[in-house]
């Protein structure tokens, strides 16, 4: 077999999503990448919204996904560590991917040293909540243990189908601002370089007053970008599993944003 050598990064694969015209097919491929990176990985960092909701109850969990934590599973049984960052569509897990998968999870942005260098890990939603009153609201109602305690009480018969339509119709809304290239302001109908989209521009702000934070890398905002900052310094938006089926790998030397299987878009 060969070394373990390099260390993986994806997000935002909405499994369950009603936007894949083929939701099997997707996890499918998923999973093909999986097996692919099973013989050369140390670890394996999910940054969120791996699924399209996810909503864990003390002893109920959402049905299917059943070939991608089997994966899970497997990877980590082989000693592939497996870490899981809470996404703004799967925020409301409790502790069935520690026990059932053997993950970590991780709730908040972290930073940690790989392979020599520093990384600033997140989903992504964290940073970009200060965007619009609207949506930093929405951040701090999920977070919210009172809420989460009043929402547990509804039947999943009625949250499962509301929470897919949102996320539904926030996708389709999302997907049409965005034009090859040119990064629409989530907001208003008005596109922004990259440079200016905020992510970028928080990492930026972080860096200043972090210079130990070598590369960041984030989810959620469904961009296939790879920029470089100052002083060799780089930030990564993974992309997703809905158009770009896309990732990023370290080997200690090289970072690099990629594609599985790429599809015509």
């Amino acid at each position: 077999m060969p070394a373990r050598t390099r260390i993986y990064f994806t997000s935002d694969a909405h499994l369950g999503s009603a936007f894949h015209e083929d939701p099997r097919g997707v996890e499918r491929c998923l999973c093909r990448w999986l097996e692919h990176i099973k013989q050369d990985a140390i670890a394996l960092y999910l940054l969120g919204d791996m699924f399209d909701y996810w909503y864990e109850y003390h002893s109920v969990v959402p049905r299917g996904f059943t070939r991608f934590l089997g994966k899970l599973a497997e990877l980590n049984d082989a000693g592939v560590e497996i870490h899981f960052f809470t996404g703004n569509h799967d925020i409301w897990i409790r502790d069935y991917l520690q026990k059932e998968v053997g993950a970590i999870v991780h709730r908040n942005a972290c930073e940690v040293k790989l392979l020599g260098k520093t990384f600033r890990l997140s989903h992504g939603d964290e940073e970009y909540r200060t965007e619009s009153f609207s949506y930093n609201l929405i951040y701090k109602a999920f977070r919210n243990p009172v809420l989460k305690t009043l929402f547990s009480a509804i039947h999943p018969r009625w949250t499962v189908g509301l929470a897919h339509s949102w996320s539904l119709h926030s996708r389709k809304q999302g997907l049409k601002r965005q034009t090859e290239g040119r990064i629409p302001h989530a907001y208003k109908n008005e596109y922004f370089e990259v440079e200016k989209e905020p992510l970028v521009l928080y990492a930026k702000r972080y860096s200043e007053q972090h210079p130990e934070v070598d590369f960041f890398i984030f989810g959620h905002r469904h961009l296939f970008l790879d920029l470089a900052m100052r002083s060799d310094k780089r930030v990564i938006i993974l992309g997703d599993w809905i158009r770009y089926n896309s990732y990023a790998v370290w080997d200690g030397q090289n970072l690099l944003l990629d594609q599985w299987e790429p599809r015509a878009f």
